[in-house]
């Protein structure tokens, strides 16, 4: 693969700047001249969201992946390297999403540096059910189960809960004397999360049931659906890493039509297959809407305003008004 030498070069860098770090990698804040607030970094920018709510004052958090990027495909960058040797604590998702990046926090974190892997944290603990791609029944992804985990849980409100939960006790084993302060702060985060909770299933009761069918550009919205009591009815590709042949845009064309959907979903962070799905969405009329996964920006810059811009849109685009 194309990426296996970017990395090689970044892992070679890791080794000189490990060299020069006079630290032991211990378990307990970094030492910062006198600032006794935790390090944290994440995975993604959801992540970094979720901890500083959890954090507040005690955490400084820094996110990897730059706003708008993908996870399935975004390459660590050097400056990277010297942000996990840092770090107190690190929080990624797990379950295969960002696999080149957990390879560079493996090769760089410092020993009794704890790696929290959110999804498999809480799938291990029995407190999140995973789905398997193409679980829905996608009518254009027949032929492309892979037996493989979906990783975006956090889509689900009921699954964000988990994250926060095992965000908050991560970072009270990490730093015991902020516990109460991450306590408190978990029960905060945790009644907006039942106010979005509310708010998004009450937006999508105005969606008819014969018009809740996803049709979207990677297979990332399984636990959204389920959440909301919608279905995923076709992708353009299981993963953005996976390139759409010809038989399978025409299979997408006509599991669209077959759903007879008004509307469908591109992702910001993702190029070509928006650009796939475009096409196809002009030819058989059907408008082209936004959802967010893996990626915050401006117009979604955290996890709760991101899930009440989803629900809305959903609303929009699949309610009786939405589509032409």
């Amino acid at each position: 693969m194309s990426r296996i030498a970017p990395l090689l070069v970044l892992l070679a860098l890791a080794v000189s700047l490990s060299a020069c770090d006079s630290g032991d990698g211990g378990t307990g804040p970094a030492d910062g001249g006198g600032d006794s607030r935790l390090t944290v970094v994440t995975s993604l920018g959801v992540f970094a969201d979720m901890v500083e709510q959890i954090g507040g004052g005690r955490a400084d958090v820094t996110a990897l992946f730059p706003a708008g990027a993908d996870p399935h495909t975004y390459e660590p960058k050097p400056r990277d390297v010297q942000k996990i040797i840092e770090a107190d604590v690190v929080f990624v998702n797990g379950l295969s999403l960002e696999p080149g990046t957990i390879k560079l926090i493996d090769a760089n974190l410092p020993a009794g540096t704890p790696l929290v892997r959110l999804a498999e944290v809480a799938a291990d603990e029995g407190r999140v059910a995973l789905r398997q791609f193409g679980e829905q029944g996608h009518l254009a992804a027949e032929e492309e189960e892979t037996g493989e985990e979906d990783p975006h849980l956090w889509l689900s409100v009921d699954n964000a809960r988990e994250y926060a939960r095992t965000i908050r006790d991560a970072l009270s084993k990490t730093d015991p004397d902020g516990a109460a302060t991450y306590e408190s702060n978990f029960e905060d985060y945790e009644a907006r999360l039942d106010d979005l909770d509310a708010y998004a299933k009450e937006a999508v009761s105005a969606v008819p049931q014969g018009r809740r069918s996803l049709v979207t550009t990677h297979d990332a919205f399984g636990y959204m659906a389920g959440y909301l009591g919608f279905e995923v009815a076709a992708v353009v590709a299981v993963s953005p890493e996976q390139d759409p042949s010809a038989d399978d845009i025409a299979r997408l064309q006509r599991a669209i039509e077959e759903a007879s959907v008004p509307a469908v979903f591109a992702e910001p962070q993702i190029g070509p297959e928006s650009q796939i799905l475009g096409q196809i969405a002009a030819d058989v009329g059907a408008e082209v809407c936004t959802l967010y996964s893996d990626a915050l920006d401006d117009r979604a810059p955290t996890y709760v305003e991101m899930m009440r811009f989803n629900a809305d849109e959903l609303v929009r685009c699949l309610g009786d008004g939405g589509g032409n």
